[in-house]
């Protein structure tokens, strides 16, 4: 549902995104997650992220006009004006001085763009042009300054515009008809009382504290001496950076008034390359600009390729699989039909109709954990299967039939299943197993498990249910009816059979994974006998352990603290340690202590080790050992546990 927003009158809203920041906070949104990529290994997490950013700014504000601006390589102003300055003068917190040391250029603290994020980019780009979104980059300029010249330009003409960023530079230009948003943050849109709230000050004024505290990130050096706090407080009281330089003589403490004395030039250099140019050479083209709807075809082929299930299937409308005949089975003769119309060299398909629990792709990223150790989970329905009482067979393509286990036609039916000289083909056959053995219903002479096929073919995608399958490999978006899904099998089973032959994992599936199945299926229904009262020890003896590591971490650090609580945990390890910070961050505003962190401070520092040491022992008492006695079945007091494969 789009999100209420104030319009300026009768013209339309304008969006301008700050695209290359998005696409940096999506790399590193799903930096700790697990990696995404194509079966070919193209890394595709920040693609992904982004897509799912752009169509959620589409949905929640319906913008009227849109457009992406993009950052291009190459020297730009500021670059030329930056190559003139040699050195500057930095402030010593532990000497109380001001030192003499060279200045590198503008932004040269920025390191390159990682490798898996370049081969990204262009990916990107397609989407936002199979949105028919237009992307604008202008040589000699960075995107800050043509997104602060369409915004002026566009707020002269009377549109609200929003500038899609999680930029604070681009809070100063921020007028009566320029907004910043947020999307990140939960669709925050910054106004001026906004942004006097975020950083202290008025958006006329954000340049003035800027140059004052500098920018670390674009090397933009700022008063020595003079940070956030002190940078605000200066502004509040003179107004503007040029006040404050000229009063500095009555500035109180004495760092501030010797860094505004000794310092002009470079305060005021830095408030030039923090200041946007909105009146760079770029033209405003409404008509360009103009939201219409995406191209379907084109966002197809980007999804398909990029192997994005979830997003194809929100793509494609619902359809039934064209110029197919299902029936439903009244008799054994019908049974006995399809049977004759199956090729001498051919294969009956079967689907078996199964109650299974739908794991979304969205729940199976929740489950993607920092931690080393991944948690348990028992079998779904397996304690006590639920008979299935309808299948379907189907002989050739676009035909099936489905035969209910109380109907006449039952008896021939469940004598065909039990023939292993009939070849058969099923999408998980081992769903299938389970699902019969409650009626007693054997299942032999399976020769293809499509499932089990793309699994082999495509081992990093997070589903291989049929209907992602299907959608993957037809285009199809199942309606779930249970001959549609047989007919569905037989096709899959010819198509993805070809594949698992090219790709040489033949005799994998023949040797090793078709066989497995009814092991594992055994292995499932028998469960896994647990000793409870050897668990109870294991526990008391955990906690001991963890009671006891939290006591050495105590003892290292010199203060007792909640290690549990990642804002503690940063507390201690960054503030009162003083360990080196990482780049990243975790929930809201703090800093990460995710294991990757941890693992990097472990080799130099023993509190960080310590801690991952506690963690993993924590994870070992209330994961799996307090954990299993709650997954044992009631019917049997053992584990039933679902193999994945």
């Amino acid at each position: 549902m789009p999100i209420s927003v104030p319009s300026a009158g009768s013209k339309g809203r304008v969006f301008l995104i700050d695209t290359m920041s998005f696409i940096f906070r999506a790399y590193h949104a799903m930096a700790r997650q697990r990696p995404m990529s194509t079966r070919k290994g193209l890394p595709t997490a920040a693609i992904y992220v982004f897509v799912n950013m752009l169509r959620k700014l589409r949905d929640d504000f319906s913008p009227e006009y849109l457009a992406a601006v993009f950052d291009v390589g190459g020297p730009t102003f500021r670059d030329q004006e930056a190559d003139a300055v040699t050195t500057v003068r930095k402030f010593d917190l532990k000497t109380q001085t001001f030192q003499e040391v060279q200045y590198h250029g503008y932004k040269a603290n920025r390191t390159a763009m990682p490798d898996d994020l370049v081969q990204q980019v262009p990916y990107i780009r397609r989407a936002l042009e199979a949105y028919r979104i237009p992307i604008l980059e202008l040589q000699g300029f960075e995107a800050d300054d043509v997104i602060g010249t369409l915004a002026r330009k566009a707020a002269a003409q009377s549109h609200m515009v929003y500038v899609v960023s999680s930029d604070k530079d681009m809070l100063q230009l921020v007028t009566d008809k320029v907004l910043v948003l947020n999307p990140p943050k939960d669709n925050l849109i910054a106004d001026a009382a906004k942004v006097e709230e975020i950083l202290g000050v008025p958006p006329e004024r954000v340049v003035d504290v800027m140059a004052l505290r500098g920018d670390s990130i674009d090397n933009i050096p700022g008063a020595p001496g003079i940070g956030d706090k002190g940078s605000v407080e200066l502004i509040k009281r003179f107004g503007t950076v040029e006040q404050a330089l000229d009063r500095a003589a009555e500035v109180e403490r004495k760092t501030y008034k010797e860094s505004l004395l000794n310092n002009r030039e470079i305060v005021m250099f830095s408030k030039r390359m923090a200041t946007i140019d909105t009146n760079v050479p770029v033209e405003l083209d409404l008509g360009a600009m103009k939201c219409g709807e995406p191209e379907i075809d084109s966002l197809r082929a980007l999804f398909a390729e990029l192997e994005f299930t979830t997003l194809l299937k929100e793509l494609l409308p619902v359809v039934q699989v064209t110029e197919a005949q299902y029936a439903e089975a009244k008799s054994a003769a019908d049974v006995e039909a399809v049977l004759a119309a199956l090729p001498s060299l051919g294969c009956l398909s079967i689907a078996v109709e199964t109650v299974e629990p739908v794991t979304t792709e969205d729940e199976l990223e929740e489950e993607a954990s920092e931690e080393t150790l991944l948690p348990l989970r028992a079998a779904p329905a397996k304690v006590e299967p639920l008979p299935t009482h309808n299948v379907a067979i189907s002989a050739s393509p676009g035909t099936a039939t489905s035969i209910s286990l109380t109907s006449p036609a039952a008896s021939r039916l469940v004598a065909v299943l039990a023939n292993a000289e009939i070849p058969k083909a099923v999408h998980d056959y081992k769903a299938a197993l389970h699902a019969l053995a409650p009626l007693k219903v054997e299942l032999k002479g399976v020769q293809h498990d499509t499932r089990l096929y793309s699994y082999l073919l495509n081992p990093t995608y997070s589903s291989h249910a049929l209907p992602d399958a299907a959608l993957r490999r037809f285009n199809l978006k199942l309606s779930g009816n249970l001959a549609e899904s047989a007919d569905i099998t037989g096709r899959l089973a010819t198509a993805l059979r070809s594949e698992v032959d090219d790709c040489g994992v033949d005799k994998l599936y023949e040797d090793i994974d078709l066989p497995l199945v009814r092991v594992l299926a055994q292995m499932e229904e028998a469960g896994v006998k647990i000793d409870t009262g050897a668990l109870a020890r294991m526990s008391t003896r955990l906690e001991r352990e963890v009671y006891g590591k939290a006591k050495e971490i105590y003892r290292e650090a010199g203060v007792e603290f909640n290690i549990n609580s990642p804002k503690k945990l940063g507390d201690v390890l960054f503030n009162q340690l003083n360990l080196p910070k990482p780049v990243k961050y975790g929930k809201g505003k703090t800093i990460s202590t995710a294991v990757d962190v941890l693992e990097d401070l472990a080799e130099n520092h023993p509190v960080a080790r310590m801690v991952l040491e506690y963690r993993q022992l924590a994870k070992l008492k209330s994961t799996y050992v307090d954990t299993l006695p709650a997954l044992l079945s009631p019917a049997t007091g053992r584990l039933q546990y679902d193999f994945p494969r």
